[in-house]
């Protein structure tokens, strides 16, 4: 439940960057898509690495900064896709193109984050159990 929340507000993030970059200083869908979803991640790993995942402070953090974009970076690019080519091909609202983007990006960042970024505590602890 912490995860979604989480990614709520990486989306209510995102959706802000996305409106000041896109409307108001009229920046390319692209350019405003790519700097509001990376602000999103910056977003979203911080309140995963200090709510929703504890118990992984033996990873350092920027080791796990690493990890959580190098697992984000094809979430980014499905989000990202999808609001481009909505906005720019479909003529979408690009708020209605984030909600596609986000939720078709969601499955594939929770599955590698929950394994790859943060779960390597529990890899460690089952590997300590069978010694």
């Amino acid at each position: 439940m912490r995860f979604v929340f989480i990614g709520g507000v990486g989306f209510v993030v995102n959706y802000i960057m996305l409106a000041l970059l896109f409307d108001l200083l009229k920046a390319p869908i692209v350019v405003a898509q790519v700097i509001g979803a990376e602000t999103a991640v910056l977003a979203t790993f911080l309140g995963n690495n200090f709510w929703a995942f504890k118990g992984h402070h033996h990873i350092s953090i920027k080791k796990k900064l690493v990890k959580f974009h190098a697992s984000a970076i094809a979430g980014l690019i499905i989000n990202s896709s999808c609001v481009v080519v909505l906005v720019h091909y479909g003529h979408v609202y690009y708020g209605l193109a984030l909600v596609v983007g986000s939720l078709a990006g969601l499955v594939w960042n929770y599955t590698l984050y929950k394994r790859f970024v943060f779960g390597a505590h529990r890899d460690h602890e089952q590997s300590a159990q069978k010694s």
